[in-house]
């Protein structure tokens, strides 16, 4: 197994009862929305911070297509982005106090999902021609999130018992 260093560690606030989970071994994933605030952590990027997307599922006149709305292109349900690969593990931060439960945890994969609402269907949507939102269960667009598959507890700091 890799050493945990800060070119392969990505450093994620993260809540008690879901921290709990992943010492417990009960928790297994971690979820992250991928969004024009955070997605230059996730995704592979250019020097300009444009994701990088598989032209064999978007093309670039598709990309084109998609506009400023890209980061939520949902082609045929097909994530065309890539997941940086230096991502090994994650540093986990309970909330933002100086003092606080921490862990590095082994990432095994790092796979997308279409988000989902509470009643568990996919959060997908077309646009109308003023701009709103129109929820459709097959539309172009949708919110990706970035599912972080744990292995193994590196390294623990227990503060809070």
């Amino acid at each position: 197994m890799e050493t945990p260093t800060k070119h392969n560690t990505l450093y994620l606030p993260i809540k008690q009862v879901y921290f709990d989970q992943i010492m417990a071994g009960t928790k297994k994933e971690e979820y992250r929305e991928i969004s024009p605030n955070t997605y230059k952590k996730y995704l592979d990027c250019d020097e300009d911070g444009e994701a990088y997307f598989d032209d064999a599922i978007l093309t670039p006149e598709e990309m084109e297509w998609y506009g400023e709305e890209w980061l939520m292109a949902c082609k045929d349900g097909k994530f065309p982005y890539f997941f940086k690969e230096n991502i090994k593990f994650l540093n986990l931060a309970v909330g933002y106090n100086k003092v606080r439960d921490t862990a590095i945890v082994e990432v095994t994969e790092i796979t997308p999902m279409i988000a989902k609402n509470p009643k568990g269907q996919e959060i997908r949507f077309d646009f109308d021609e003023e701009g709103n939102t129109v929820m459709n269960p097959n539309g172009a667009f949708c919110m990706w999130q970035a599912v972080f598959h744990l292995g193994q507890i590196v390294e623990k700091n227990i503060v809070s018992k």
